[in-house]
């Protein structure tokens, strides 16, 4: 009982640590996680029900987006352990009266090789560079797959059930 203030102060700097990782966690401008929103929006899953990733990082000049609809993860049965990407349609004009300008504007493809030598998952994906109203430059790419990292956005079990991660 002599140390039992070495816990309570353990799980103080934990929080205030936990606190301030939160701050830093949502750099992001406000702006951005609207424009993130609004692009979201504009996936259409074929199945009924779709999950939008996303990742954003900042380089010296542009916000770099890449928005994906999340997979589904069969568990049990002979396919457990798959990972099925979703099927959705997009709309590309919806997208462009997203940006005030547009500089570039472009479809990948890439073969199996050169998204192994890019340590890229993605096989198709569009990417779209310009200014947005407020003048901000933003390169949005929305990738056909999501990147391994991301894990699945739902799990569907061997009799039917889904639910989501």
């Amino acid at each position: 009982m002599a140390h039992s203030h070495l816990p309570i102060q353990h799980l103080m700097k934990q929080m205030e640590n936990y606190s301030s990782e939160q701050k830093n966690i949502n750099c992001r401008p406000a702006w951005l996680t609207s424009f993130v929103d609004e692009v979201a929006e504009i996936f259409n899953p074929t199945d009924d029900v779709g999950r939008v990733g996303f990742n954003c990082q900042f380089s010296e000049e542009y916000w770099d987006v890449g928005l994906f609809l999340g997979s589904t993860e069969i568990v049990g049965g002979e396919r457990d352990g798959q990972f099925i990407a979703a099927s959705f349609q997009f709309d590309l004009l919806h997208l462009l009266e997203r940006f005030e300008s547009v500089n570039r504007f472009h479809f990948n493809f890439l073969e199996q090789v050169e998204r192994e030598a890019a340590n890229n998952s993605a096989s198709a994906y569009i990417t779209i560079e310009g200014h947005l109203a407020d003048l901000e430059l933003v390169r949005l790419s929305v990738y056909s797959i999501p990147p391994e990292e991301a894990g699945p956005g739902f799990r569907k079990s061997h009799d039917g059930k889904i639910n989501t991660v």
